[in-house]
């Protein structure tokens, strides 16, 4: 009995140590070994030996076939990622002007210089633009217009013609362009500081609200230049990236502990059924031995 047991027993025997050992020897040995100067065969071992080309490889068949650009933008632009964009987005509109730029900025002193730096710029443009609309002449016309139009059919229609009423008005009008020249700019800067401090405490949220858009219009604004943008720039972006180099050059940093571990990750079930059906095959074959 014991000797018709022994042939499938041996024979299972060899079938597993010689599936375990070339399992083994895709890692081991993980250097070159040398005796008497001369390069022991199959030394490294196959994985540590083919490292740089299996890293090539794989490298290749991800970026063109596993991750391609139609995946990533239709990833980029599925229904989950485009909420999550838009929302982040959305939220960050809907916080007030002054903390927006108060992020951006380095301090709250930046803050206030770039305040004052607009408003100054703003007054001097908008003091300028009075000035040249020779606000003089302007008011002397319309006032004139102004004083016929209330007297027409009156007595006093009779005693303002243009001479008159051009004497009469041209020195209110000189009057008023020179107040404007000398209180206008502090009366300008006043006016604009309360309107952009009012404006700070607003978020693009808020004055999207007050030109009847609202969140849900921006939220749609928002998600199709979204969609603009990843079609615009994805390609550009994958170009860029190089995936293929990118995957080839990590696999190559990784030491040969690491690329076995990460094997080992993901055929270990695999790798140890091939080392158990030799030992099955091993057995079939002591089996068949007998039989025959």
């Amino acid at each position: 009995m014991l000797e018709k047991l022994a042939g499938p027993i041996i024979g299972a025997l060899i079938g597993y140590c010689t599936n375990y050992i070339a399992v083994k020897m895709l890692f081991y040995p993980k250097q070159e070994v040398r005796i008497f100067g001369r390069k022991l065969p199959f030394t490294p071992g196959a994985i540590p030996k083919g490292k740089p080309r299996l890293a090539r490889a794989i490298g290749i068949i991800v970026a063109d076939d596993l991750l391609t650009e139609d995946d990533i933008k239709q990833k980029m632009i599925s229904l989950e990622t485009e909420n999550a964009v838009v929302d982040q987005i959305v939220q960050g509109l809907s916080v007030d002007l002054h903390t927006c730029v108060s992020k951006v900025c380095s301090s709250e002193l930046n803050y206030e210089e770039i305040k004052n730096r607009l408003i100054s710029e703003l007054s001097s443009q908008i003091l300028d633009s009075v000035q040249h609309m020779n606000l003089d002449n302007l008011i002397v016309q319309e006032a004139g217009k102004a004083v016929k139009a209330k007297t027409k059919g009156s007595m006093l229609e009779m005693f303002l013609n243009d001479e008159m009423l051009n004497s009469l008005i041209q020195p209110v009008g000189g009057e008023i362009v020179k107040y404007i020249n000398e209180k206008g700019p502090d009366f300008i800067k006043e006016e604009l500081e309360t309107k952009i401090d009012t404006l700070g405490e607003q978020s693009v949220i808020d004055l999207c609200n007050h030109m009847n858009i609202s969140e849900g219009a921006v939220r749609k604004i928002v998600a199709d230049f979204y969609h603009k943008a990843i079609d615009s720039v994805i390609g550009k972006l994958i170009g860029n990236l190089n995936i293929a180099e990118i995957i080839e050059d990590k696999i190559n940093a990784m030491n040969v502990d690491s690329l076995e571990k990460l094997v080992l990750t993901v055929m270990k079930k695999e790798l140890d059924t091939i080392v158990n059906l030799g030992a099955l095959v091993g057995a079939v074959l002591g089996v068949l031995n007998i039989i025959i």
